[in-house]
């Protein structure tokens, strides 16, 4: 009894140990490579962050409030409960890119590198404790195991649940406990909850569980071996099983989040994100980079040695390669987005080779030439692990990492001096364009800058306008332009290159270069704006020239550049609709005031505008026109008191003249058939203009609705 007690102290003692150790090596590279950092966040580094931090300042305020924001994120892309389990952390220590960071690294890091171990130690089965801490280990020595950490993602959250129903599945393979069921599905369905992508780690679980039960009913059928139980019932019954898996996902992404489940049902997501899907030699090049073709050899040597030396444990190593090779079809065939947070997909089956690489090789070689092997292989990951996070670009070969080093700004105080320049010169919110979305300059970076320069009360206060920015994915950029009081234009163009680490396909920007080209080429509508004296020298050569916009532009000026801008970007954006708000809001989000009905039908609203009892009143058609254009629909006035409205439509053509107009003066009723009617030659665009009937400036008192909006061509 007293050896059994002298064992488990000491299996204690060691596990207590290594997991100091762990937090120890956790906390001291975060802290180093954090206080490193010398810049301003932006795009996905600071999107969580700010998140997550608001959250939580929201907490400190009214919990009740911040629940509240928390259940209606759930009908959102990106929802807060990811960020729920950080919260304490942030209270107790403050709301720092440190704090936020190490927040991550211990409450969701970690937990996973324990839990790649537990998983490492089901797929070799000698000496458990030594297996689990020698991955764990490992997983230290991995760069994209810190990366998407470093950079701001919280991802890995989503990542402790995959890796909690691998583990379950893997202790068995069978599910013969029927409670192991609904947990593997519920695991999955939180992955979901946190993270949407996590989807694609639920489908490929699914598939390499699916394929892991057809091949071993295919193995019993080839094996004919009649004391075995019939190779066909145990096929129904673990089809069975995963349908009930899948099921169990299913059902409580409905009942936590079944708005967000059903939009994820209907939305065509490679359609919405193909700007971010990179040619497969491309990012077939990134992932060597992310962790260096030496790693992905060890790897490859690793499963294979093990399996054919029978090393790994059959089944678990047969459902982690098929889970490895979908993941991998997924992610580098199929969808092929770059991002560095999308790793995490990858670095678990990397962690795993490589644990099964050192295991199989110490249990199978002897003397010298297992040490050798051992030694160049530790040595390999620790200069790679170098190469990948030190401060210092290290430009190797691909048989090494890329450097992520901690992101260091050159030109810091100059962007300090920028930021501050242009809320001295807009001190009222008024917007203002910045013509350049690449890594190292764009509107996210100027409003980051100013959140940490400035307090919390003056956050808002620097108005600046980074949509839109993609081409598959946005609108035109006319009515963002015309609602611009200045414009920050940085030369040479500012876009996102090919070696970025937030990347996008190439040719993907037309609709920010279009608005780089209306100044530097001196287009039409420039001249509504000044060019002010004051230069801002950024990194990488980079000259940012500062405009203020000296008169309003008026509707033929509009209709010509816009015309301009459908010539030079080609296909129509991804976004757009037939439907364009010349005042829309850039407090809203994009077709905010515009949305579709059906196909041909569409519903435009008049919102107020911000700090304005103005409305949003002027709506371009940019669909086919006929040479007798009707328009109709239904029109709702939302407000009893409002005295009436009048619609006036006019007929343009691509020089911005006017073809022909028709008015018409409607009461306060509450719903009222829209029809009116334009002709002539050779149009290209309809104005729909909502006016008062007094000639007087339109207020919130007059909001309406635009019903079943349709234009077609009037009946001769």
């Amino acid at each position: 009894m007293k050896i059994f007690d002298f064992k488990l102290s000491r299996k204690f003692l060691i596990d207590g140990l290594f997991l100091f150790l762990v937090v120890l090596v956790t906390v001291g590279v975060t802290s180093i490579y954090v206080s490193s950092e010398r810049t301003f966040y932006w795009w996905d580094y600071a999107g969580y962050n700010t998140a997550t931090v608001n959250t939580a300042n929201v907490f400190r305020d009214s919990p009740q409030k911040a629940w509240a924001g928390v259940i209606e994120s759930l009908a959102k892309e990106k929802n807060l409960l990811i960020s729920l389990p950080l919260l304490p952390f942030i209270l107790l220590f403050g709301d720092s890119r440190l704090s936020y960071i190490l927040s991550i690294s211990l409450i969701y890091v970690l937990p996973f590198r324990l839990l790649l171990g537990a998983i490492s130690a089901r797929l070799i089965p000698v000496y458990p404790q030594r297996v689990f801490w020698s991955t764990v280990l490992l997983s230290l020595l991995i760069p994209m195991s810190w990366i998407p950490t470093l950079r701001g993602y919280l991802d890995t959250g989503g990542c402790v649940f995959v890796g909690l129903a691998i583990l379950v599945y893997l202790q068995d393979v069978k599910l013969k406990s029927w409670w192991k069921v609904p947990l593997i599905g519920v695991f999955l369905a939180a992955a979901i909850l946190l993270r949407r992508h996590f989807a694609y780690s639920a489908i490929a679980f699914l598939g390499a569980a699916s394929l892991q039960a057809i091949i071993e009913f295919i193995v019993q059928i080839y094996r004919k071996n009649s004391a075995l139980p019939s190779p066909y019932r145990d096929l129904v019954e673990s089809g069975i099983k995963l349908g009930l898996i899948a099921a169990t996902t299913f059902s409580v992404l409905m009942l936590v989040a079944g708005d967000f489940t059903r939009s994820a049902l209907t939305v065509n997501y490679r359609d919405l994100y193909v700007a971010w899907s990179l040619p497969v030699d491309d990012i077939l090049i990134r992932y060597a980079s992310f962790y260096g073709l030496g790693t992905w050899l060890l790897v490859l040597i690793g499963f294979s040695a093990g399996i054919l030396r029978r090393i790994l444990v059959h089944e678990a190593a047969v459902f982690v390669c098929l889970f490895g090779v979908l993941s991998l079809v997924e992610w580098l065939l199929i969808l092929r987005y770059g991002y560095l947070h999308y790793t995490i997909h990858v670095t678990p089956i990397a962690l795993l080779g490589l644990s099964a690489f050192f295991w199989t090789i110490w249990l199978t070689l002897k003397g010298k030439v297992r040490y050798l092997m051992l030694g160049a292989a530790a040595f390999y990951l620790i200069v790679n692990a170098a190469v990948g996070l030190i401060p210092v670009k290290v430009d190797l070969s691909r048989l090494f990492v890329s450097n992520f080093g901690p992101l260091v700004r050159s030109d810091y105080g100059e962007v300090v001096k920028l930021v501050e320049f242009l809320r001295k010169l807009a001190p009222d919110e008024e917007p203002i364009y910045i013509a350049g979305a690449s890594n190292s300059f764009n509107a996210n970076i100027l409003r980051q800058a100013n959140r940490q320069l400035n307090p919390p009360e003056g956050w808002w206060k620097l108005n600046t306008i980074g949509r839109p920015q993609i081409d598959s994915r946005d609108s035109y950029p006319l009515p963002e332009l015309l609602q611009a009081q200045y414009a920050a234009v940085a030369t040479p163009f500012q876009q996102v290159l090919p070696g970025d680490e937030q990347v996008l396909r190439s040719h993907e920007q037309d609709v920010v270069k279009v608005i780089y080209d209306v100044f530097t080429h001196n287009w039409e509508i420039s001249r509504d704006f000044q060019l002010l004296p004051q230069q801002f020298k950024l990194e990488n050569g980079v000259t940012v020239s500062i405009y203020r916009r000296i008169r309003p532009t008026d509707t033929g000026t509009a209709v010509r550049t816009l015309y301009a801008m459908q010539q030079q970007i080609g296909d129509r954006p991804g976004g757009q609709l037939d439907w364009i708000s010349l005042r829309q809001s850039i407090y809203t989000s994009a077709n905010y005031s515009v949305s579709r009905e059906s196909d041909n039908l569409y519903k435009i609203v008049t919102p107020p505008i911000k700090n304005s009892t103005k409305l949003d009143t002027s709506f371009l058609y940019l669909g086919a026109i006929s040479d007798r254009a009707q328009v109709t629909g239904q029109l709702a006035l939302l407000n009893q008191q409002c005295p009436g409205v009048a619609l006036r439509l006019t007929l343009w053509d691509k020089q911005g003249k006017l073809i022909d107009s028709a008015k018409m003066e409607y009461g306060a009723k509450s719903a009222i058939d829209l029809n009116l009617s334009v002709g002539g030659k050779n149009p290209v665009y309809l104005l729909l203009e909502v006016l008062s009937r007094d000639k007087q400036e339109l207020t919130n008192q007059c909001q309406l609705e635009m019903n079943n909006l349709s234009v077609g061509s009037k009946p001769k």
